[in-house]
C-alpha cells in the first residue's frame, strides 16, 4: 500500500495534467481567451485556439504582433470606440462588455462581444487586459432583422390607410392606428382609445353587433367581411367592414383581438343606389313593377293570415300622348311627376303607389277590412287626379281611368289582380270615350 499524504478528493493533477486540461477547456470554448498589454497595439500575450475560427489568424499571428495587431483586426471604424469603452471599465476597475465589428483573415466583418477586466499586482498597478471575445455576428443580425420588422410593421401602422386595432374581449381598445381615429372622427389615437371604453354601447349602432362578432370569433378564431353600421365621434354613423382574427395565450386563452377596419359608406351607398335603381322608377322614384310584384304578394299572404282583403287600382294616365305630342316630352315627363306626387298624397300608411309603364299606375291597398274601401280609394284617386296640372304656364287638363280588383274575389296572386284591375281599366276607358262621343 501506497504511503504519503492524499488530497481529500483523491491525488492532486500534476502541473502538466493540469495544464492539458486548461488546454483542453479553452480549445472547446466558442471564442477566444486571451490576455493582452494596455498598450497601442493591444499585443496579445496569450490567446486560446479559438482564435482561428474567429479572426482567421492563428495564435502565432497575433502573439507579440508577430504578423498582425488585434488592433489591426479591430474595425477601423470601430477602434477609438472600444479603447475608450475598455480603459473606461479599467480605470472604474470594473468588467467591461463592448460590442464592435472585426475584420478578419478573408476581409469578411464579423460582430464580436468582448468581456473582459483589468488584472492589477499587489501594488495596484494594471499588469494587462484579460477576457473572452465571441462573434455576435448571427444575434447581430437577428436583431438587426427584427429591428427592421418592428419599423417596417411601425411604418405600415401609422401610415395604414385602413384602421388597424387591438381590443380586448370586454370591449376596449388596446391600440389603434391614425387611420382608425380619423375613420371614427377622433384627432388621434390616444383620444379614441381613452374615450371609448365600450365598445357594444359607444361603437355599434345595432344592438347585440358586438355580442355577434365575439361569437364568430370564439366559434372560428377570425372573422372576414363582418359588416356594420358605427358611430363616429360627432354622432354620425357610417358603416365599415372588419377582418379580424383572435391572438390567445400560452395556455390558449383569449388576449385580445386584433384586426382591420374599412370605411365602407361609399361603396354601401353606391349598393343603396343601384339596388333602389333596380326597384324604382327612374323618372318619379316610385316603386316599379318588380318591387310592386314582390309587395302584392306579401300582402295577399298576410291577408290570407289575417283573412283580410287586399285592394288594387290600375292608374291610366289620359292626354299624355296629346301633351307630348303638342308641348314636347319634357312637358309630358313633368305632368307624370305632377300625378305621381299627387298619388302618393292619396296613400295611407302601408300603401304602395308604383309605376308600371309610361302612363299606367298602380295603387296597392293591403289590410283592407271591407271591400268598399276599394272605391272609396278609387273615388279619392280620381279627386286628386282630376285638377289640371300647371305646365310651363300653361294649365293642362288631366284626369285618369282607373280600374280596380280585389283578392281574394278577383285573383290570388299578384299576376292575376293586376290583369283584372287592367281589363277593367279598360273598360271604364271605353265606356267614357263613347260617352264623350
Amino acid at each position: 500500500m501506497a504511503s504519503g499524504k492524499l488530497h481529500p478528493l483523491g491525488d492532486a493533477p500534476a502541473r502538466g495534467d493540469q495544464e492539458r486540461m486548461l488546454k483542453t477547456l479553452l480549445s472547446q470554448l466558442d471564442g477566444m481567451v486571451y490576455r493582452c498589454r494596455d498598450d497601442e497595439f493591444w499585443t496579445m500575450e496569450f490567446v486560446s485556439e479559438g482564435c482561428k475560427a474567429l479572426t482567421g489568424y492563428g495564435a502565432e499571428d497575433l502573439l507579440f504582433n508577430s504578423r498582425i495587431s488585434y488592433d489591426e483586426v479591430t474595425h477601423a471604424e470601430d477602434r477609438a470606440r472600444v479603447r475608450k469603452a475598455i480603459r473606461d471599465a479599467v480605470a472604474e476597475n470594473r468588467r467591461f462588455d463592448v460590442v464592435y465589428r472585426i475584420v478578419r483573415a478573408d476581409g469578411t466583418p464579423r460582430w464580436v462581444l468582448e468581456r473582459g477586466s483589468g488584472m492589477f499586482g499587489p501594488d495596484g498597478r494594471l499588469q494587462a487586459i484579460q477576457g473572452f471575445i465571441q462573434d455576435v455576428t448571427r444575434q447581430r443580425e437577428d436583431e438587426q432583422a427584427l429591428r427592421d420588422a418592428e419599423l417596417r410593421y411601425r411604418s405600415i401602422f401609422e401610415n395604414a390607410l385602413e384602421g388597424i386595432f387591438q381590443t380586448t374581449p370586454e370591449g376596449r381598445y388596446l391600440s389603434a392606428n391614425p387611420a382608425l381615429a380619423r375613420i371614427y372622427g377622433f384627432e388621434s389615437p390616444e383620444t379614441l382609445i381613452a374615450a371609448l371604453q365600450d365598445i357594444e354601447r359607444q361603437v355599434y349602432v345595432e344592438p347585440g353587433r358586438r355580442e355577434e362578432f365575439l361569437r364568430l370569433m370564439r366559434l372560428q378564431g377570425r372573422i372576414s367581411g363582418f359588416e356594420s353600421q358605427v358611430y363616429r365621434r360627432d354622432g354620425s354613423v357610417i358603416w365599415i367592414s372588419e377582418n379580424a382574427r383572435v391572438v390567445e395565450d400560452a395556455n390558449g386563452a383569449i388576449r385580445f383581438f386584433e384586426g382591420t377596419v374599412e370605411d365602407i359608406s361609399v361603396r354601401k351607398a353606391q349598393e343603396r343606389r343601384i339596388a333602389h335603381q333596380a326597384t324604382h322608377d327612374g323618372l318619379t322614384g316610385l316603386p316599379n313593377r318588380y318591387l310592386l310584384h314582390d309587395r302584392v304578394e306579401q300582402a295577399i299572404r298576410q291577408a290570407a293570415r289575417e283573412k283580410t282583403h287586399v285592394g288594387m287600382l290600375f292608374i291610366d294616365l289620359d292626354r299624355l300622348k296629346q301633351v307630348n305630342d303638342t308641348l314636347g316630352h319634357q312637358a309630358g315627363d313633368e305632368m307624370i311627376r305632377i300625378i305621381a306626387e299627387r298619388l302618393r298624397r292619396c296613400l295611407r300608411s302601408g300603401d304602395t303607389v308604383a309605376r308600371i309603364g309610361g302612363d299606367e299606375f298602380v295603387l296597392l291597398l293591403p289590410g283592407l277590412l271591407a271591400v268598399e274601401a276599394v272605391e272609396i280609394a278609387k273615388k279619392r284617386v280620381k279627386e286628386a287626379t282630376g285638377a289640371p296640372c300647371l305646365i310651363e304656364g300653361q294649365a293642362i287638363p288631366a284626369s285618369c281611368s282607373v280600374g280596380s280588383s280585389i283578392y281574394p274575389q278577383d285573383g290570388t296572386d299578384a299576376e292575376a289582380l293586376l290583369k283584372r284591375a287592367d281589363e277593367a281599366m279598360y273598360l271604364e276607358k271605353q265606356a267614357r270615350t263613347k260617352a264623350r262621343a
